[in-house]
């Protein structure tokens, strides 16, 4: 049944998506009779909106119910071990058990995501960025010092102005494989582009899934309760499938680079983050958890700084070589600066700085320069206790210390975009959700980010762009949709976990 909801709910997306989903202002589409009646009905509209919610409430409901599934009995015992580690006798029918479990996962995720392939892009716009700044390196010019509005019908093609002029904040690997995607479907509308764009982000996340797994199964976790974090959350759905984000690309590599250290092969680890780095150059956290790794738990700081610089040498000078073989150089080390330029006004740092800012208005001082400066020094800050983390406790749990890495540098960020959350929940799952604070913390954050993403702008014309009741409706929807489903999981977890005598393993609850 919760398959068949999740269906439900992705085909309801997908058909949502034709009247409120992005299409350029040039696209043919526009010109279709399907499109001509959903898009200019405000009833139709308004139709296509909830649709949208819906669906994503349909998913929502339709994860948490997965998640119970995957509860496992106590023992007779009381023990908090795993089943296997209680009964070495049924081993055969533990191994059966999680076998039938991952499949579940595994099919309900593949399930959820199929209808969503064909879907318009929603949630986001940064898939006809990607075709932008493709367009940008076919004509030879240099995305990290040329805005894609140098180039005629950036506009047309239906990325979002805040682009205009902004240089990319992507690594050389990945604007090249955007000059790739751009090249080979030069002849074709920008939509075949941009749903290129997506099946790269879904295999990053078929990657992603593949290589949780393999992580969750060699550490003993919950290898079904892994991937229905990291597959089949309608929050991952939402963002590296129908919005297409890179990031799924970037984290499954990170994942695998991880992998392959914890198999005792370092250098080809190594190499795992240096193509993540390619994509996405926040990737970098990686590089010294993989020479700790490297290292073993036990080294001293003289072979830790050995494995360092050998991860360095191999990751950094890899990316700095593609950069200059592909023609664009180190460009992508000012991309490190992007999340300075942008903010989320719900980021910590964000909420600070416009607060200190608005005070040095009051004293007669230049606010934004003010704001500037408390972004610049928090993230700065938040860099700072990173590097401490990893020197301090750098005989820790290598995951645990790349989740924390990365939780206090995107605390620390004015900009924290949902897909950023998911950064944090991949390796929050990959360290193991053993206890029930840490399983309120996935399906809060989940629903927190859910939010986020139905509240981004859809596409409407003109004369409905200015309607209030619309989005009024859609958000307002959402918001009650996800209240009830948390309150719901919340009855059906304490009741589920007291009641029938549940432990929580390792993921999901």
């Amino acid at each position: 049944m919760r398959l068949l909801l999740g269906v439900i709910g992705s085909v309801s997306i997908a058909i949502g998506s034709l009247g409120v989903g992005w299409l350029g202002p040039s696209s043919a589409l526009r010109g279709w009779v399907v499109f001509e009646l959903l898009r200019n009905s405000r009833g139709a509209v308004t139709l296509s909106g909830l649709l949208v919610v819906g669906g994503v409430l349909l998913l929502l409901v339709a994860w948490v119910a997965l998640g119970v599934s995957l509860l496992e009995r106590r023992s007779s015992r009381g023990s908090t071990l795993p089943a296997s580690a209680e009964a070495p006798g049924d081993s055969g029918a533990d191994a059966r058990r999680t076998a039938s479990q991952v499949r579940t996962v595994a099919i309900s995720a593949t399930a959820w995501s199929i209808p969503l392939l064909f879907a318009l892009p929603l949630f986001s716009r940064d898939m006809f960025a990607y075709v932008g700044q493709g367009r940008l390196m076919a004509a030879g010019l240099n995305p990290y010092s040329t805005g894609m509005a140098d180039l005629p019908g950036w506009f047309g093609l239906g990325v979002d102005p805040l682009w205009a002029d902004t240089q990319t904040p992507y690594g050389p690997i990945f604007v090249w494989l955007e000059k790739l995607v751009v090249m080979s479907t030069d002849a074709l509308p920008p939509e075949v582009a941009i749903f290129a764009f997506r099946f790269l982000a879904v295999a990053g996340l078929a990657m992603l899934a593949f290589y949780a797994w393999r992580i969750a199964r060699l550490r003993g976790l919950n290898q079904a309760g892994v991937l229905w974090i990291v597959a089949a959350s309608p929050l991952v759905i939402m963002n590296f499938v129908v919005a297409g984000h890179n990031d799924s690309l970037m984290l499954g590599l990170i994942v695998a680079g991880v992998y392959y250290a914890m198999k005792d092969r370092p250098i080809l680890g190594t190499v795992f983050v240096a193509l993540a780095i390619g994509v996405k150059p926040i990737a970098l956290i990686a590089l010294p958890i993989i020479g700790l790794i490297w290292a073993g738990s036990n080294a001293g700081w003289p072979a830790i700084i050995r494995r360092w610089s050998a991860v360095a040498a191999v990751g950094i000078g890899g990316v700095v070589l593609l950069g200059w073989g592909i023609g664009v150089g180190v460009g992508w080390i000012g991309a490190l600066a992007t999340p300075v330029t942008i903010s989320s006004w719900y980021a910590p740092a964000n909420i600070l700085g416009i607060s200190i800012g608005g005070l040095a208005n009051g004293v007669g001082l230049d606010g934004d320069i003010a704001q500037a400066i408390v972004k610049t020094v928090l993230l700065a800050a938040g860099c700072a206790a990173a590097a401490y983390l990893l020197i301090t406790k750098r005989r820790a749990d290598p995951l645990w210390l790349l989740g924390g890495c990365f939780a206090l540098i995107v605390l620390a960020s004015p900009v924290i975009h949902p897909w950023y959350g998911l950064w944090l929940l991949t390796l929050l799952a990959l360290v193991g959700v053993d206890r029930l604070w840490r399983i309120r913390v996935v399906l809060y954050a989940t629903a927190f980010f859910l939010l986020i993403g139905l509240a981004e702008p859809m596409d409407l014309i003109p004369r409905l762009d200015t309607d209030t009741m619309i989005p009024v409706a859609v958000i307002g929807t959402a918001i009650v949709g996800v209240a009830a489903v948390l309150v719901s999981a919340e009855m059906v977890t304490r009741r589920t976990v007291a009641v029938r005598g549940l432990r929580v393993p390792s993921i999901p609850g």
